[in-house]
């Protein structure tokens, strides 16, 4: 087979998640056509890695070899410190994702423009619009999206709480509504209605100007007006030009190929949300019939002395089933977990990035993704007391709780590591293209530096919308 393709492509988009679909979806409205590289799931490698890879979040259950692949793939080495994670599968980690975004953006990218900052905020309100997303958002005096949902009244009662140090909102949910939903959880189809990459695509319209590439990117290359992508699957090989180069690929795999690309030998910094995951008792049963109930509710601390993020969800089949294959130990007490399961009330802890602690390293012809040791595991247990003590003196829980530390890098927040007008190589413009190359585009959360805002998917795919209308002009 000759490897080469000798057509020089006008745009080629690589990666099929949130930012990617966004981006095609936008920009296909312009009558354009793309062409996108992602790769199906019929890849071959071994699994190799299923002892390094456990702790999966619920949605996850049973997707070793996918997340394997993505590890053989990217010639990607995880150290046993670090729980970071990737998926090769259409959608990547956006099938998996807590499907909650913040109901307000901040602006916490220091060198964004206040003009651009304004037109992420505009395309995260025709997002929610389009496709009818759960929530409720101001865009500004005169915009309001409200298509919000009900919550408990033992959970609404704390958003009336008033407080210099926190406060509490709901969020917006990554469902696709119907007429039937009228603010109620219980009328979502979930498979049809999650806001995952399969059901975005259904929603695309005029996808025979679409072409897809069954391949992952392996490396890319300058070349003199254009870009080469050296791209595999299996034993096949081929080679593809690009006028326009746009990465979506998530922020691990985005800057591995830019480090290979550029090459960058040091260490660069991977920035998260460190989490812990926390279970309370509710003095009230939370009725919700779904397999994967979403967090109903945020309590935010967004102080000078604490800047961190809890969210509340009731307990479902997904996250239980999860406990007993997390710690077998527990699978006599099944029954009894199941029993109690609409009084469990679930919560992540998002603290702030600062105490981010992933690092990816070339070595040799891989890439290694590793933590450094820090003792933050007492840091959050000791902040996570405030939410207890809020519940708790609230009447909501039973004075019970359990936390789990799942390691760092297992909240699959990334983002961070080709920052908006950074110094160096790994920075992009406002118009998220990369400085040192003016044929490539980054739109993942690679370019995002976020702090304030916790839930960064739905910018991510704001903010691939406003590039993909960018480039359409």
């Amino acid at each position: 087979m000759n490897p080469n393709n000798k057509k020089v492509l006008d745009i080629v988009v690589v990666g099929s998640g949130m930012a990617g679909l966004n981006f095609i979806d936008k920009y296909l409205q312009n009558g354009k056509k793309i062409n996108v590289i992602s790769p199906s799931t019929n890849l071959n490698f071994k699994v190799k890695d299923k002892k390094k890879i456990h702790l999966l979040p619920s949605q996850m259950r049973g997707e070793y070899k996918n997340i394997s692949n993505y590890f053989r793939a990217n010639t990607l080495s995880l150290k046993t410190n670090c729980k970071a994670i990737g998926s090769l599968n259409f959608g990547g980690l956006s099938n998996y994702w807590g499907l909650q975004m913040d109901n307000k953006i901040f602006n916490d990218q220091t060198s964004l423009k206040k003009k651009t900052f304004n037109e992420i905020k505009k395309n995260f309100f025709f997002f929610l619009k389009r496709f009818k997303i759960a929530g409720h958002f101001k865009l500004n005096k005169n915009k309001i999206y409200s298509n919000n949902f009900y919550i408990p009244e033992q959970l609404n009662k704390l958003k009336k709480i008033k407080s210099n140090l926190f406060f509490c909102t709901q969020p917006i949910l990554g469902f696709s509504t119907s007429e039937k939903f009228r603010g109620n959880l219980n009328n979502i189809d979930e498979k049809k209605q999650k806001l995952t990459a399969k059901n975005i695509y259904k929603k695309i319209k005029k996808k025979k100007r679409i072409t897809f590439h069954n391949f992952y990117l392996e490396k890319i290359e300058k070349k003199r007006g254009y870009i080469e992508l050296y791209c595999k699957n299996n034993s096949k090989i081929k080679k593809y030009k690009a006028k326009k180069l746009v990465l979506a690929c998530g922020t691990i795999a985005t800057t591995k190929i830019l480090m290979n690309y550029l090459n960058i030998k040091k260490e660069i910094k991977i920035k998260h949300h460190p989490r812990l995951l926390s279970v309370f008792l509710s003095r009230k049963k939370l009725n919700y019939n779904m397999n994967f109930t979403p967090s109903l509710l945020q309590i935010i601390f967004n102080s000078s002395k604490d800047h961190f993020t809890a969210d509340l969800r009731p307990g479902n089949k997904l996250i239980t089933k999860s406990i007993i294959d997390a710690f077998p130990i527990m699978k006599p007490f099944e029954f009894l977990i199941n029993f109690f399961r609409k009084r469990l009330i679930f919560s992540n802890f998002l603290l702030d990035p600062k105490f981010s602690n992933i690092y990816i390293k070339k070595k040799k012809n891989n890439f290694e993704l590793f933590s450094k040791e820090k003792k933050l595991a007492k840091v959050l247990k000791e902040k996570n007391k405030k939410i207890y003590n809020l519940l708790a003196s609230s009447g909501i829980v039973y004075p019970f709780y359990r936390t789990f530390f799942p390691g760092y890098g297992a909240d699959y927040h990334y983002f961070g590591s080709v920052p908006f007008q950074n110094k160096g190589k790994l920075a992009v413009n406002n118009n998220c293209q990369l400085l040192s190359s003016k044929n490539i585009y980054i739109i993942d959360g690679s370019v995002f530096n976020f702090r304030s805002n916790r839930y960064p998917l739905g910018i991510i795919a704001a903010n691939a919308r406003r590039v993909a209308k960018y480039l359409s002009k």
